[in-house]
């Protein structure tokens, strides 16, 4: 069930469902920091930087996963957009991108997430 969808500038190759944020004007990259606010998942993979890539920012979405995680739990993005299981860190501001719909028993398994880019 795909959300709302808007296209975005790319300073790099970009793989398809992945976890970015907005790193420039109207620009998305995978998350630098656990303070990165995500705005959403990638939908196709963009090789070219004169290419915009379709972002999905709320909805249910297909995320590619780098951990395992339990349905119902926060999910967070790595350095190269992969889910991984959210962990808050206390005194810091950490992001996640939403919360898991089934559970990811394996490393490289495609899952599904409710977006809800937030901060605690």
């Amino acid at each position: 069930m795909q959300g709302n969808t808007n296209s975005y500038k790319v300073a790099t190759t970009l793989a398809a469902q992945r976890i970015v944020y907005v790193s420039d004007v109207n620009t998305v990259a995978y998350l630098n920091t656990i303070a990165s606010l995500p705005i959403g998942v990638t939908i196709d993979t963009v090789e070219d930087t004169t290419q915009a890539i379709p972002v999905q920012e709320n909805g249910i979405a297909r995320i590619y996963a780098n951990d395992t995680f339990s349905a119902g739990d926060l999910v967070s993005g790595d350095a190269s957009g992969r889910a991984i299981p959210y962990t808050a860190a206390p005194g810091t501001a950490t992001c996640f991108v939403g919360v898991a719909l089934e559970a990811c028993a394996a490393t490289g398994t495609v899952v599904q997430v409710n977006i809800n880019p937030n901060m605690q």
